[in-house]
């Protein structure tokens, strides 16, 4: 089974103190059904005994895949690092270090595909340049991979709540990821954050060098 604690919590809804089970780790060649769950969240969902409303809690989380060698901390506390000294993870692994629910379960999705998400996030760093002149951007998500058309598929986040899809062709990942693999180092034994902050400082290291 998933590995859990049991703590206390008040329900946002009804005030009510109850205990609950706390999601810590998620091996999903161990238990695949939790795939499913991290990809619509309900992980991470608590149903009130008393009030029966749910609610979403989102706590420190590992999400471990030993098939596609990587693992994601959803790490939720603020001024604060996972902290993972004396972490020997196994050679050839790749570990991210997200904080929040969305940036979870799109690392996830990118790293199952076996795609190098510093490309990616690259790529959504120069969609948002070109959108955000006629578009009133809050987030952008890696979508999905169309292998027919060859052209990867964004989901764009607008400041009112809709949704719209924007789509970069493959050249654009193929040349981005050899620039990174061959020019720029990510460490390989921590948690690294790698989002649009990170995409900005990469691509002005890549356009320097």
């Amino acid at each position: 089974m998933a590995q859990q604690r049991i703590e206390k919590f008040t329900c946002p809804h009804c005030k009510n103190e109850r205990q609950r089970p706390v999601l810590e780790h998620i091996n999903v060649d161990l238990e695949p059904e939790m795939r499913e769950k991290v990809r619509d969240l309900s992980c991470f969902e608590w149903r009130c005994p008393i009030c029966g409303k749910t609610t979403l809690v989102l706590d420190p989380c590992l999400y471990h895949d030993m098939s596609n060698q990587f693992m994601v901390w959803l790490w939720t506390e603020e001024g604060d690092t996972p902290d993972a000294s004396g972490f020997d993870p196994l050679t050839g692994y790749t570990l991210r270090r997200v904080d929040s629910p969305n940036a979870f379960r799109e690392k996830i999705a990118i790293l199952e595909t076996g795609l190098d998400d510093r490309a990616i996030e690259i790529m959504k760093l120069l969609l948002a340049m070109q959108l955000q002149r006629s578009m009133d951007i809050v987030d952008l998500l890696f979508h999905a991979y169309d292998e027919r058309a060859a052209s990867f598929r964004f989901a764009v986040v607008l400041s009112d709540g809709s949704e719209q899809y924007a789509a970069m062709q493959g050249e654009t990942y193929t040349r981005i990821a050899r620039d990174v693999e061959e020019r720029l180092f990510t460490p390989a034994k921590d948690f690294i954050k790698i989002d649009l902050d990170w995409a900005t400082e990469a691509l002005e290291l890549l356009r320097d060098a």
